[in-house]
């Protein structure tokens, strides 16, 4: 019985870790996508948003914040895959060690923590990550859109 509860904890070990590191690479992207944004929005308002010239930034800053968004969503995909297998993974722990209790205390600290936080806990982060890069993609849209207009002018 030892061996496949530590081969059943190594899987679940793993699976936490592949979740930790979705995460770390989400919001790592997020930065470097924020950094291009900022400096890309920069530039367009150091030449003016009536120079034809920084049309290809604003264009950029828009697919950009495309990107980000969808790059986002995929990382919350994986997420959610390794989340799952962990759980899965936790639960069938639960069923050799029924003593244990996992699953009455998971199931407590979240009723606690709806309980705590009774709106909070319904925010998804993954919405809110999205939506950042999604304001990315409208900011260079806008741009892109005062620029066309200034220039046919």
């Amino acid at each position: 019985m030892a061996d496949e509860q530590d081969v059943l904890l190594q899987f679940w070990l793993e699976q936490r870790a592949q979740a930790r590191q979705t995460e770390n690479q989400r919001a790592t992207m997020t930065n470097i996508v924020l950094i291009v944004a900022s400096a890309s929005v920069g530039l367009v308002v150091q030449q003016g948003v009536t120079d034809r010239s920084t049309f290809a930034v604003s264009l950029g800053l828009t697919m950009l914040g495309l990107y980000g968004a969808v790059a986002s969503m995929k990382y919350r995909e994986r997420y959610g895959l390794h989340l799952h297998k962990a759980e899965l993974m936790r639960r069938r722990f639960d069923a050799l060690y029924p003593g244990s209790g996992l699953e009455a205390d998971n199931q407590a600290a979240r009723e606690r923590h709806m309980t705590k936080h009774p709106w909070l806990h319904r925010v998804r982060l993954h919405y809110i990550w999205t939506a950042l890069h999604l304001g990315i993609a409208v900011t260079g849209v806008v741009l892109t859109a005062v620029i066309t207009l200034s220039a046919a002018r």
